[in-house]
């Protein structure tokens, strides 16, 4: 799997809100500070769940604007 690959799906994992990552350094043997690796951490699902019924319940008074929305504009294409 490419870089890119994994990289979109850990941002997708983010996004969704059931993995954290955190950068990490590193200290060399010659006291230079390095970035190190992601520290993954995953979310309670609880929590995922929760964030996903709070984002639905925002989108539902958008579905209802485009819903009166496209129904306006179908009475007024069609001919009376």
């Amino acid at each position: 799997m490419s870089t890119n690959t994994v990289r979109k799906y850990v941002r997708m994992l983010e996004e969704r809100g059931l993995i954290t990552t955190e950068p990490t350094s590193i200290i060399m043997k010659d006291g230079q500070k390095r970035n190190g690796n992601l520290l993954f951490t995953i979310r309670p699902i609880q929590e995922a769940v929760e964030q996903f019924y709070r984002q639905q319940l925002e989108k539902i008074p958008l579905d209802v604007q485009r819903e009166k929305a496209s129904g306006a504009r179908a009475k007024q294409e069609r001919p009376a």
